[in-house]
């Protein structure tokens, strides 16, 4: 007999399960399918936003080089938007309708729009396309859009509020607005450096010259003074003068007062026969605040060297003036500017000195500048009332001289307006204030600011960025008496000898909060108890870049 297998038959239940575990197994598999879609999307998007967030950053910095190389060449907009354009090229964005801003919004891409505003503002745009990689199933680009504004910071303007600068005691009537009382200065060659020169003086360290028949210091050894040495700090072409010709002004001329030598009578500049003869080169027209560059790049429109005799007695209007360049033509739509460099390199010069046969001088040339519109003969101040004044400043160095008038008296120095509120200004000076009891540096609120100061050269005189006698601002100003009151910083150089020959450097923390309104000159105050001259040299700027991104 066979015994049989008896097998447990399922339960429906148990059969009904297995049936729909086998149904669900495709069905996940199919929802696993369909959900394996979009997470590789977001995965491919999440690659592909982390390549646009690069390719964006790209987009800026080449936004923010351009922008920064189309403002320093304001206020010419032609050469600002070239100079945008050319960088943004180099940087791998080629405007595919060059020139074109109309289509910004619509066109081919890259596309670069450039605006200018203001005179000294850049505003640079690219719209660049970004190419999708993993994501290119959904979209094949998107567009990337960045933008940067750059604005050059004008720098301080060295002179005064009008349109001459050093008028000294020039009669308001002559002038149409209050003299300056001081006059610029050029010191002869056959000088020695603590003259209160440290640039257009061939010596350094004891007179250069045996007596006054032999004045001829750079013709031949043996009329040097033994002692005397090489001025380390020798530079002819130091001293050159802006003048700025605002948008919409007609033509200007440029005009030298007395720049003769023994000159004299009322409103004279007083120069004796020993003052050395001068020559000015007129450099222009310029559209860019290049302005070493531009003079160093091109030749002079206009050079004159004045006669001896040229004072007011002999001059064309028997007011002084002498014309340098006139009937001079707007460089441009948006202004722009003229040079005048000043030198005592009369034609003629030996190996860069002073060649003519008057080269024996041994004092100092004083004279006077000034701009103004052709059809007119006075001074103007710039303003809103009268925008097409043109400017005259100094660029570099101001070099003055002057017969101090009275007791406690300011002079002009420098305009700052209120862009450089926070910032840092460094006023260099060199030979200032023999014979004065004090100096302070006035706001243009007429508060007399505190500083810092050291010196600023080496042993032998040279201006150095390498301090010989300090190495960090080494004084405080001090407290001084001015209108009565007891409590204002100043710099004490009655009680010491050290400012003599020397460059000092000053240095004036700008409050966060400077304001100036419609007047943003600052000037120096001297005090003093007597009438003494002062000749010297000052010099300001800015801590920081002039050129900065503001967006």
């Amino acid at each position: 007999m066979v015994a049989a297998t008896i097998r447990p038959t399922a339960t429906p239940v148990a059969h009904r399960r297995r049936e729909l575990l086998a149904d669900e197994s495709g069905f996940v598999l199919a929802q696993a399918a369909l959900l394996l879609i979009p997470l590789l999307i977001f995965a491919a998007f999440a690659t592909d936003i982390g390549s646009w967030y690069l390719q964006g950053q790209k987009v800026q910095r080449a936004a923010d080089a351009a922008a920064l190389a189309g403002v320093a060449h304001m206020p010419d907009t032609t050469a600002a938007e070239q100079a945008a354009r050319e960088v943004a090229a180099r940087n791998g964005y080629v405007d595919a309708t060059p020139f074109d801003n109309s289509d910004f919004e619509t066109g081919p891409l890259p596309q670069i729009r450039v605006t200018t505003f203001n005179g000294d503002a850049v505003d640079v745009e690219i719209r660049a396309e970004a190419d999708a990689f993993l994501g290119e199933l959904v979209l094949d680009s998107i567009t990337v859009e960045r933008y940067a504004v750059a604005e050059y910071v004008q720098p301080v303007h060295l002179g005064n509020p009008t349109s001459g600068l050093g008028t000294g005691t020039i009669s308001e009537s002559t002038l149409g607005l209050p003299n300056d009382e001081m006059w610029l200065a050029v010191t002869a060659y056959c000088q020695d450096h603590e003259q209160g020169d440290p640039f257009a003086v061939g010596y350094y360290d004891g007179p250069n010259y045996y007596n006054s028949d032999h004045r001829t210091c750079g013709s031949s050894d043996s009329y040097v003074y033994p002692s005397s040495t090489a001025n380390p700090t020798f530079d002819p072409d130091a001293y050159v003068f802006v003048v700025e010709v605002q948008p919409g002004s007609p033509t200007v001329d440029i005009d030298v007062y007395e720049p003769g030598a023994g000159c004299s009578g009322g409103g004279s500049t007083g120069d004796d026969t020993w003052a050395p003869l001068l020559n000015f080169e007129v450099y222009g027209p310029s559209t860019t605040r290049g302005h070493r560059d531009f003079i160093e790049a091109n030749s002079p429109i206009a050079t004159v060297s004045p006669s001896w005799n040229a004072c007011i007695s002999n001059s064309p209007d028997g007011d002084g003036w002498w014309s340098l360049a006139s009937s001079l033509a707007n460089p441009g739509s948006e202004g722009g500017f003229y040079y005048v460099k000043v030198s005592n390199r009369y034609p003629g010069s030996i190996n860069g000195h002073p060649g003519d046969s008057y080269w024996r001088e041994e004092s100092q040339n004083s004279f006077s500048l000034r701009a103004i519109r052709t059809t007119e003969s006075q001074l103007c101040a710039f303003s809103a009332a009268d925008p097409t004044c043109p400017q005259v400043y100094a660029l570099d160095w101001l070099p003055l001289y002057r017969q101090v008038p009275n007791t406690e008296s300011p002079f002009y120095l420098a305009e700052v307006d209120e862009s450089h509120a926070g910032e840092q200004m460094i006023v260099t000076f060199f030979d200032a204030a023999e014979g004065i009891d004090n100096l302070q540096f006035v706001d243009s609120n007429g508060t007399a600011m505190p500083f810092e100061w050291r010196y600023s050269d080496t042993a032998d005189g040279q201006l150095s960025g390498s301090d010989y006698f300090e190495t960090a601002y080494v004084g405080h100003s001090s407290t001084c008496t001015w209108g009565g009151s007891g409590s204002n910083p100043c710099l004490d150089t009655g009680t010491r000898s050290d400012w003599n020959d020397h460059f000092v450097k000053i240095k004036i923390d700008i409050p966060d909060d400077y304001t100036c309104g419609a007047d943003c000159w600052w000037q120096i105050r001297y005090v003093t108890g007597g009438t003494p001259t002062d000749r010297s040299v000052w010099s300001i700027v800015l801590q920081g870049d002039p050129v900065r991104l503001v967006e």
